[in-house]
């Protein structure tokens, strides 16, 4: 009965948790969405659309901003122009696409301005239409009015033919008629009024709806994240560098390049993909790039390593920026990959580089060339001798 009662006790009693517990699962989530957003953010370096921006904005200079321009049965877009084979063409960037960026703390947002939209749909391509206020009709003409002293009579101006009243038929003469400005005529129930309600149809939609009940909605600018500056230039410029380098060695480039491993079936992505053919065989690279404030851990390159043993990669390079700490050189080292650290957009370095590429790539193609070659095997000699029979009848 006493330990029924103890039981009970333990019951009503709240779990002891440890002190610390709830701290670390905070701490341990932290970490998981930093890196999923470095992941995201190093993914978003290497595609194609968000390169060509990132390097035009830091081409511009530091004040250059996107800035939302209304076009006409599209809506607000953000237009950014872009030189190509010497022509200056214009892109259209999704406001989806820069929102991104900012989340990924590549781009800054701030206030440009704000417009109304559809409640429905969000779409800014509306249509504003005057509504009487007695029988809710669009049927409005907007007018002037005109009041005739002498009778009191007050009509449209277009109603007074010939310059003549039309209820006493008297001519209008100076200072017995008066303009009364512009009013609105309702064409369905004849109602006059000096202010009109309005509604607004949605084009994308068709819902029809009054502007207090449109939603408003902000219109950002976006520019470059200044605090980053320098991590987005190298990143930008790295690839961009080693494209041009293999691009004169003769192979075909992919950023960000795409790979299904041959024992998981993962796709997965590398920095840089490039391929070239040999006597028949293909020579491939991957690449892979990492930027830290100070040094680049481990895991990246574990990562990198994980990826190149899903797959046939003759030439293994991995970029950091600015430099790889030492335990991650001494796994490279083992691995044989080609490690290239700090920023590659001095001509001397770019160089370097492409020497040490072409070297690895003429070992290998000598290699394959000697793996092609015919091996011709020379005939054995054997001594003479004689058979059995051969003895018997005394041939040799």
């Amino acid at each position: 009965m006493k330990r029924s009662q103890e039981q009970k006790k333990d019951i009503g009693k709240p779990a002891e948790q440890p002190l610390n517990a709830s701290d670390n699962k905070g701490s341990v989530n932290s970490l998981d969405v930093e890196d999923k957003i470095e992941l995201e953010r190093r993914e978003a370096y290497i595609e194609p659309q968000t390169r060509d921006l990132l390097r035009k904005l830091l081409q511009e200079g530091d004040k250059k901003e996107i800035i939302p321009v209304y076009t006409p049965g599209v809506g607000f877009v953000y237009p950014i122009s872009c030189s190509s084979s010497g022509k200056t063409e214009t892109d259209q960037l999704s406001r989806d696409c820069l929102e991104n960026l900012v989340e990924l703390d590549i781009l800054h947002k701030s206030f440009y301005d704000s417009a109304s939209v559809c409640p429905n749909c969000n779409s800014t391509i509306m249509t504003l239409h005057n509504r009487c206020p007695k029988c809710k009709s669009h049927n409005v003409e907007k007018t002037s009015l005109t009041e005739h002293i002498p009778c009191g009579h007050i009509d449209q101006r277009d109603k007074y033919l010939d310059n003549r009243c039309p209820k006493c038929g008297e001519p209008l003469i100076e200072g017995q008629f008066k303009n009364m400005g512009r009013w609105y005529v309702c064409q369905e129930c004849g109602e006059k009024f000096e202010n009109p309600e309005f509604d607004l149809i949605c084009r994308n939609c068709n819902k029809n709806f009054t502007i207090k009940e449109a939603k408003i909605t902000e219109m950002p600018k976006f520019s470059l994240n200044l605090e980053r500056k320098k991590e987005i230039r190298q990143n930008v410029a790295s690839l961009e560098n080693i494209r041009d380098i293999l691009g004169d060695l003769g192979f075909r480039v992919e950023i960000p390049g795409l790979a299904i491993g041959q024992k998981s079936g993962m796709q997965h992505h590398f920095s840089l993909l490039a391929k070239k053919d040999v006597n028949g065989q293909e020579i491939v690279i991957a690449l892979d790039h990492a930027v830290s404030e100070f040094e680049v851990q481990t895991s990246p390159l574990i990562l990198y390593i994980y990826k190149t043993s899903e797959l046939k990669v003759d030439i293994p390079i991995f970029i950091a920026m600015p430099k790889l700490n030492e335990s991650a050189k001494k796994i490279a080292l083992g691995h044989e990959i080609m490690l290239i650290e700090g920023a590659t957009e001095e001509k001397g370095e770019m160089e370097k580089i492409k020497l040490e590429i072409e070297g690895k790539v003429n070992q290998i193609s000598q290699k394959i060339t000697i793996a092609d070659e015919p091996v011709i095997e020379e005939p054995e000699t054997k001594q003479e001798t004689k058979s059995f029979f051969g003895k018997l009848i005394g041939k040799k």
